[in-house]
């Protein structure tokens, strides 16, 4: 039998409202009635807990974007299974999509091709596949996140320990490191402060949902930030997040990696975002009257009880 996760009520009720906003009762993937006051009620017809897409026994992550909010009987339905599923009467199926993991639906009344192995050495399946291989069109939005940090420590264990939890925290393993050098501003104070760049490119964000969870992301590490700036040897941390926009798939395969590696943000606060995000988030309400710094927007938020909760380890 599967073990469920064991998340506290505040991260799942924050996951509530990433997937389902202000309301008080929502549907589930699978169709069934779920009510927001009935976290983990097993005896509520509404009760509902918080399951990973990817399996965690398959090694997927605890991050924002392998985990959803589904009726208890959902989850006990779908337990580890992969890559199909039934819940609710219906066939599923969990799918890879970039850096992520997403659950459809499966029509009965259709052959799943996709299961099917293609045999190239068959010219018919071979040429066949060829026709399957259409072009795409249509605007292809990247998110991207660029973290700035300044440390005392000669030592590269503090910033491969910070690799990896951003590795955890974003869910991609596309991060590139850059030295910078010293830090001007510090170079005067009888501690040298070294700068490094750390880029991640998040993958495809198509939905303004997939942007409000990168944003989500950026605003968790900023609250991390506190605790690292006061018990590491790190002297500053800013991150900038954005979104960068292509014509169509092959043009972003071409260029993405150049781009986003080499462009060049002014880091004007712990956190600032560009007029992408800003205006397909919540960040348009709360940056509505604020004028932009060189194409970003201040954007220092930190979620409350986190920050609480870290400041008593520090």
């Amino acid at each position: 039998m599967k073990n469920f996760m064991n998340l506290n009520k505040e991260t799942a009720l924050r996951l509530w409202v990433q997937q389902f906003g202000k309301k008080q009762k929502a549907l589930d993937f699978a169709g069934r009635e779920i009510a927001k006051a009935a976290y983990n009620d097993r005896n509520s017809n509404f009760g509902w807990n918080v399951d990973h897409i990817f399996p965690l026994s398959r090694g997927g992550k605890t991050a924002d974007h392998n985990l959803i909010c589904c009726h208890i009987l959902t989850n006990d339905e779908k337990a580890d299974k992969f890559p199909c599923f039934k819940a609710n009467a219906k066939e599923f199926k969990i799918q890879k999509r970039q850096n992520h993991y997403e659950i459809v639906l499966r029509d009965s009344d259709q052959v799943d091709e996709e299961d099917e192995t293609v045999n190239f050495l068959d010219a018919a399946q071979g040429l066949d596949c060829w026709k399957q291989c259409k072009s795409n069109s249509g605007n292809v939005f990247i998110g991207y996140v660029k973290i700035k940090v300044e440390t005392s420590n000669e030592s590269d264990q503090l910033l491969v320990r910070y690799e990896k939890f951003l590795l955890e925290l974003f869910g991609t393993e596309s991060i590139f490191v850059e030295d910078t050098g010293y830090s001007q501003i510090h170079m005067h104070r009888l501690q040298q402060y070294r700068s490094y760049i750390f880029t991640i490119i998040a993958g495809y964000v198509p939905t303004k949902d997939d942007i409000e969870n990168l944003l989500n992301d950026c605003v968790t590490l900023n609250t991390y930030s506190v605790y690292f700036k006061s018990k590491t040897e790190f002297e500053d941390i800013q991150i900038v997040c954005g979104v960068e926009c292509y014509d169509n798939c092959f043009e972003m395969s071409l260029n993405v990696k150049k781009d986003i590696l080499e462009k060049q943000v002014r880091f004007i606060d712990a956190l600032a975002i560009d007029e992408v995000v800003k205006i397909n988030t919540s960040a348009e309400k709360d940056l509505k009257d604020i004028v932009p710094q060189n194409g970003f927007y201040p954007y220092d938020f930190k979620f409350t009880t986190l920050k609480e909760n870290l400041e008593k380890y520090i």
